[in-house]
């Protein structure tokens, strides 16, 4: 979370207190000042990348879980000796290509019509279960017992 909601831009990352602060309140209830030098973060570019998409793709739209994919592909592509023009210019964009990439790889998941399909959120589950059932039948029996139901 600390990674998420320190600046984007590596010159405010000193300004903990304002961006604390900022993590604690909406932004629609900061005080007209503090919306005037808010320092955006790495969790308001997310939040841009998936309310684009949402536009985008209509049909999908934003779905519980999106933002857990964004987030590691965010955190994995993201390098603190990128240069800051880079990340100013293309960051977002090749951020936002690749997500919408993986994304329509696997958008059947999150089609609420398209639950109860193999390629639904449902299939993908029971899939994932049989091969853990396969692959670590101790594990999948203690989660079982446990009423841990994948």
């Amino acid at each position: 979370m600390e990674f998420f909601t320190s600046s984007k831009d590596p010159k405010f990352k000193h300004m903990k207190d304002q961006l604390r602060m900022q993590a604690r309140t909406k932004k629609a209830d900061l005080s007209g000042h503090d919306r005037l030098h808010y320092i955006e973060t790495h969790a308001d570019v997310i939040s841009k990348i998936l309310f684009i998409y949402a536009k985008l793709n209509a049909g999908v739209k934003y779905v519980q879980g999106m933002n857990e994919i964004l987030a590691t592909l965010y955190f994995c592509f993201y390098d603190v000796s990128m240069p800051q023009e880079y990340f100013l210019e293309y960051f977002e964009s090749d951020l936002f290509f690749c997500f919408n990439t993986v994304v329509s790889e696997i958008r059947d998941s999150f089609i609420r019509t398209m639950d109860h399909e193999h390629s639904g959120i449902n299939g993908k589950v029971a899939e994932f279960d049989f091969i853990m059932m396969k692959c670590d039948p101790e594990l999948h029996t203690h989660l079982a017992n446990e009423g841990l139901d994948p």
